[in-house]
C-alpha cells in the first residue's frame, strides 16, 4: 500500500458520473488520483452516469407496485466485473435498497425522505467501487459517506441546505483518515439522521463545502468537457473555452443555467478564497478553466441558457396578488427567475413547474400561462447590440430584463428558437470568426 506523509493544504478532486460510466472511464479516475497521490488528494464522487435518474424511476415504480431494481443492479455488477472487482461487493447495499423499496411498495406511496434514501445508493455505490479500484492498484483508499463525516443539512428533502456547523465536524473527521478518502457527493443527513440530497448535480456543491471545511489548496472538477465555455457548444459550435473566471462571473453563469457547475457550488469557494478548476478527464494536461478572485478580463463573459421556462401573466396586478404569488413560489420552493410589472400585469418567470399553475388558480385574477419558453443570458454585457442581433435573426423576444453583477442581459423567447438566439448573441458579444476549412 502506498501511504505518504500528508501535506497541507490538500486538494479536492470531484468526479462526475460520466467519469465513472464504465470500466475504462473508472480506470482513468484511478490513473488521475495515482498520479497525484503525493498531494494526498481528497476524492468526491457522483453516481455512475444515469444511475440517479434510474433510481428515481425505481422509487416511483415501487410506489406503483412494480420492482424495477434489476437493471440498476446489473449496471453496477457490470462495472465491478470490468474493473475485476468482487461482483458481490455491493450485495449488502442492494439488500438494504430492496428492503426500502419493499416498504414503499407495500404502502403504495413514496415519501420525500424515502426518495432521498433510494437516490443515495448511487453515490454510495460509486464511492465503494472507486475506493476498491484504488486499493487494487496498490493505493490506500477508504469509502466514506458524507453524512458520516458530519455533513448535516436541514430536512428539505430533494434540495437540502447544508448547515454551517458541519464544517468543523468534516475537518475533524477527515483529519483521522489516512490515504485517499473517497467521499459520496450529493448526500447529507438531517438532525433526525434521515438521508438528504442537495439537488441534481449537488456533488459539485459537496466538493466545495468539503474543500471549504478543510481549507483545500484547490477544488478540481473533472468533467467530460475542457472547461467552462462561452456557450453550450451543442448550441453554438464556435464556443470557446474560458481560461479564467472570477467567482462572481462563474456564479452568474451558473445562476442563469450554465450547467458545467452546480449553481450553488461557487459560493463556498468565494467565501473561503479557494480556487476551483474545471478540467477534462480525457485531457488532464490541459489547464481547463480557473475560477478564482481574478476575473476573465473580458467585457462579455459567456452565454447561459435555460431550456424549460414558464411565463405567468397576472392581471390586474395588486399588492395582494403579489403576496399570493410569492407565497405560492415559497410553498413550491421555486426561485423566480424574474418578477416585474408591465402594463398593469404582473410578470413571473420561473423554471418549468406543473404545480405552479394549480397554485395560482384561486388568485381572483386573470392568469395566463406561457409554456415551451427558454431564457438566454449574456453575462457581462448589457449592450443594445444584443437586442439588435436578436431582432436581425428574427427571434421572437417575449420579455427581457437586467441581472447581475456582473452586468447581464436576459432574453425570454420560444424554446424552439433557443439555438438561433444563442448563436446570434454569441456572434454579437464575442465576434468569433469561423476559421477557414483546412486545405486537403
Amino acid at each position: 500500500m502506498t501511504l505518504l506523509p500528508r501535506p497541507a493544504p490538500r486538494p479536492v478532486h470531484k468526479f462526475g458520473g460520466a467519469s465513472l460510466t464504465d470500466g475504462p472511464a473508472a480506470r482513468r479516475v484511478g490513473e488521475l488520483l495515482n498520479a497525484r497521490v503525493a498531494d494526498c488528494p481528497v476524492a468526491v464522487v457522483s453516481a455512475v452516469e444515469g444511475v440517479t435518474s434510474a433510481l428515481d424511476r425505481v422509487a416511483h415504480a415501487a410506489a406503483e407496485g412494480r420492482d424495477e431494481l434489476g437493471p440498476v443492479r446489473v449496471r453496477h455488477r457490470s462495472l465491478l466485473a470490468q474493473l475485476e472487482l468482487d461482483p458481490e461487493m455491493l450485495n449488502r447495499h442492494f439488500a438494504e435498497l430492496a428492503t426500502i423499496l419493499g416498504a414503499i411498495r407495500s404502502r403504495g406511496a413514496l415519501a420525500a425522505h424515502e426518495r432521498d434514501h433510494v437516490l443515495s445508493f448511487g453515490e454510495r455505490a460509486s464511492a465503494r467501487i472507486v475506493a476498491a479500484h484504488l486499493n487494487a492498484r496498490g493505493l490506500r483508499a477508504v469509502p466514506i459517506d458524507a453524512y458520516d463525516l458530519g455533513l448535516q443539512s436541514d430536512s428539505n428533502h430533494g434540495r437540502a441546505k447544508v448547515l454551517s456547523q458541519s464544517a468543523e465536524r468534516v475537518r475533524s473527521a477527515l483529519a483521522r483518515f489516512d490515504g485517499i478518502p473517497v467521499i459520496t457527493g450529493f448526500l447529507a443527513a438531517d438532525a433526525h439522521g434521515r438521508l438528504t440530497t442537495l439537488g441534481r448535480n449537488g456533488s459539485d456543491l459537496s466538493a466545495t463545502l468539503i474543500g471549504e471545511a478543510i481549507g483545500a489548496r484547490e477544488v478540481c472538477f473533472w468533467k467530460e468537457v475542457g472547461g467552462v465555455m462561452t456557450a453550450d457548444p451543442k448550441l453554438v459550435p464556435n464556443a470557446r473555452t474560458l481560461r479564467a473566471l472570477s467567482y462572481e462571473e462563474a456564479g452568474e453563469l451558473t445562476r442563469h443555467g450554465a450547467g458545467v457547475l452546480h449553481a450553488e457550488s461557487v459560493q463556498p469557494l468565494a467565501r473561503s478564497g479557494i480556487p476551483g478548476r474545471v478540467l477534462c478527464v480525457r485531457n488532464p494536461v490541459d489547464a481547463g478553466t480557473l475560477v478564482s478572485s481574478t476575473g476573465s478580463g473580458a467585457e462579455a463573459v459567456g452565454i447561459a441558457c435555460r431550456r424549460s421556462v414558464l411565463l405567468v401573466r397576472i392581471a390586474p396586478e395588486s399588492a395582494e396578488t403579489r403576496a399570493q404569488v410569492h407565497g405560492a413560489l415559497a410553498r413550491l420552493a421555486l426561485e423566480p427567475l424574474h418578477i416585474a410589472s408591465a402594463a398593469g400585469e404582473l410578470l413571473v418567470v420561473t423554471s418549468s413547474s406543473e404545480e405552479l399553475p394549480r397554485e395560482l388558480v384561486g388568485l381572483g385574477a386573470r392568469v395566463t400561462i406561457e409554456r415551451e419558453l427558454a431564457s438566454v443570458a449574456t453575462v457581462g454585457s448589457e449592450s443594445p447590440v444584443l437586442d439588435a442581433a436578436l431582432h436581425a435573426a428574427g427571434v421572437d423576444v417575449r420579455a427581457r430584463w437586467r441581472a447581475g453583477p456582473p452586468a447581464t442581459r436576459v432574453h425570454l423567447l420560444p424554446a424552439a428558437q433557443l439555438a438561433l438566439a444563442a448563436r446570434a448573441l454569441h456572434a454579437a458579444a464575442f465576434e468569433i470568426a469561423v476559421p477557414p476549412e483546412p486545405a486537403r
